[in-house]
């Protein structure tokens, strides 16, 4: 049976966090808990002209790489979603050929454990939790707005809270 884990360009990496919030949102980890983590490396001067400044994509112990979508075909969602496109997953044998290609790359095999990571974890269905925000602009000045949440209500600026500015 092949081994199967991620290649990361970390040299293009600007972490954007999409990674991160993917994952999130895929597995329903809750805050300060995902599958994957970004670390940064410096800044830190090399020299007068030279900055050393890196981002790395890091597979926690909660990464299982994405189990559920790659049986039916699809890669992880961290790769699916990486906006720097620096993410690549496949087997291991063919990864690391292309390490020699480049670099400035990590081949990592996620080792998963969330036991270890955080204890049981019991995943909640969110179901139909997604809710749009919606902002109305007229052409009065006043701004009506919404934080759909659900535990938020949607509200209006009353007109007699809007500051105008005196000349």
């Amino acid at each position: 049976m092949a081994t199967y884990g991620l290649l990361i360009d970390y040299e293009y990496c600007t972490n954007c966090g999409s990674c991160q919030v993917s994952c999130k949102e895929e597995h329903g980890y809750p805050v300060g808990k995902t599958g994957i983590a970004v670390h940064a490396d410096g800044p830190w001067a090399i020299d007068e002209d030279n900055w050393n400044f890196n981002y790395f994509p890091l597979p926690t112990d909660l990464c299982d790489l994405c189990a559920d979508r790659t049986e039916r075909g699809r890669e992880p969602i961290c790769v699916h979603h990486c906006l720097a496109n620096v993410m690549s997953y496949g087997e291991v044998e063919e990864l690391a050929k292309r390490l020699a290609d480049k670099p400035k790359q990590l081949l990592i095999v996620p080792q998963y454990l969330p036991r270890e990571a955080r204890g049981e974890f019991v995943h909640v269905d969110k179901g139909d939790a997604h809710q749009a925000a919606h902002v109305e602009v007229k052409a009065t000045g006043v701004a009506a707005f919404g934080a759909h949440r659900h535990d938020a209500k949607v509200g209006e600026i009353d007109e007699s809270d809007v500051i105008e500015d005196i000349l």
